[in-house]
């Protein structure tokens, strides 16, 4: 079996789903690192409100992929 062609206009549009796949891993990527940074710096001013902010950010963020991806993709 071969693979599909990316091209063929029965198939839809393949690489823009990918590349808008892409796109959003990217997009996670970056807010990952964001977040990161954000709490390291907050675990150096006080170590409570770093914590908290980790686990409410954490929440939400992973809430919010899970909407984003199941209801609105």
């Amino acid at each position: 079996m071969s693979a599909p062609d990316a091209r063929d206009p029965s198939e839809g549009s393949v690489v823009a789903v990918e590349t808008g796949w892409f796109r959003f891993g990217v997009a996670l990527a970056v807010l990952q690192l964001v977040f990161l940074a954000l709490v390291i710096g907050l675990l150096q001013i006080d170590v409570v409100l770093g914590l908290i902010a980790a686990v409410v950010l954490s929440t939400v963020g992973g809430i919010a992929i899970t909407v984003y991806v199941l209801w609105w993709k």
